[in-house]
């Protein structure tokens, strides 16, 4: 059982154990590599164990001693696919922030999205990574752990901005506007109707405007 912050046990399992020497890294990332290739080739329906194992050329008590189910495979792979995006997205931060206090233009927010969404473009199952961190409550504590991430870390460059609105409210709005920033993220992927170009383009138009309201004070 794991613990939250509280001290509470909760009924989220955990991974056995992490790889501890440069043969066992092999193997583990062998099986996360395969669970990949599997989710990029039939998706998340046919994502077993078993199936796993064959495309790593592994056998299953390899699998089960990292991993207690598919799900903690996919916590992996959606781990790191949400820590490449925040790498990205702290040195875009890092960037606008060293040219003073202001609010972004809509072309720099255009390339912030579009950064985002290539670098889960870029993973073999990065489309099945969004789908099931949106779908899979398996998944959820993940996905709140990344938007909190990037909320406290908006938070910080808004409130320098904002410094007559109550923390608490800023916090808010902020994690609104994250929320509102995963589903674009989402949206792209799977909406083949809107061209990325076009949907970026509106997507900073529209953002500049919200990010505007971000920094007003409550009436």
């Amino acid at each position: 059982m794991a613990k939250t912050t509280d001290g509470k046990t909760s009924k989220r399992p955990t991974k056995t154990r992490r790889p501890t020497n440069a043969r066992a890294a092999v193997s583990f990332e062998k099986l996360l590599q395969a669970a990949a290739d599997v989710l990029a080739d039939t998706g998340f329906e046919k994502l077993t164990s078993n199936e796993i194992c064959a495309r790593a050329g592994l056998t299953p008590p390899a699998f089960y001693h990292y991993f207690n189910n598919k799900y903690e495979v996919l916590e992996e792979l959606a781990d790191r696919l949400m820590r490449k995006q925040n790498e990205s997205f702290s040195a875009w931060l890092a960037e606008f922030s060293e040219n003073g206090l202001r609010l972004p233009s809509a072309e720099a927010l255009e390339k912030l999205f579009e950064a985002a969404v290539q670098i889960s473009a870029q993973e073999p199952s990065g489309l099945w990574t969004i789908r099931a961190l949106r779908a899979l409550p398996n998944l959820t504590h993940l996905r709140l752990k990344w938007q909190r991430v990037y909320a406290d870390q908006v938070f910080e460059a808004a409130r320098q901005l904002a410094p007559e609105v109550a923390a608490e409210t800023l916090w808010m709005r902020v994690r609104i506007v994250v929320e509102f920033a995963y589903i674009v993220g989402e949206l792209a992927i799977e909406e083949d109707r809107i061209p990325q170009d076009m949907l970026f383009k509106q997507v900073g138009q529209l953002f500049g405007g919200i990010l505007d309201r971000l920094v007003i004070p409550d009436a």
